[in-house]
This record gives C-alpha cells, structure tokens and sequence, in this order.
C-alpha cells in the first residue's frame, strides 16, 4: 500500500527507509533502498517493535549475509587497505 495522506509513515520509521508500510502491526520491518554492487543487493534493514518500542538493528543486508553496522565498517576498512595498497603498486600513469 502505497504511502497517501490515509496511510502516513510511522513515527518510528527511520529516513532511510523506503519500505510501503500498510496497517499498523505489532513490528514493522524496515527496509532501505537497493545499492547493486557487482550483482549483489546491499540495503539496511531494521525491525521496530510498535509497542516495545524496541529497535532490532539496523543491519547492512549484504546479498544473504546480514552484517552489523561494526562489521560493516571493519569490511569497508579492510576493503580501502586493500584497494590502497593495490594502488600502491601500479605505475603512476595506471592509477
């Protein structure tokens, strides 16, 4: 169901999310929008306990693989050393 002035975004919705939400529930799962990276979707993704309140994430969903956001940061640091020291060593004019 498509947000309209009948179905406004919950309070509890994050910015980031793009996720339709329909009739209010007990939890509402989040969703992001689509990064494609070498054919794998890459999107945050967190559910919210309604009446809880309680927060489940946000996760960085990674194909099948669901990282927290810490693992998430120790990937990307670990992916910039590699394309650093990959860098490192072409010859100035390939960079």
């Amino acid at each position: 169901m498509a947000r309209t002035p009948e179905t406004p975004r919950p309070s509890t919705c994050p910015d980031w999310c793009t996720t339709r939400h329909g009739t209010a529930r007990d939890a509402e799962v989040h969703i992001g929008g689509a990064l494609l990276v070498r054919r794998t979707i890459v999107r945050l993704c967190t559910t919210i306990d309604a009446v809880a309140g309680t927060e489940d994430g946000p996760f960085v969903l990674l194909g099948r693989s669901e990282l927290t956001l810490h693992e998430a940061e120790a990937l990307i640091a670990a992916l910039t050393q590699l394309v650093d020291q990959g860098r490192a060593s072409l010859p100035a004019q390939q960079a």
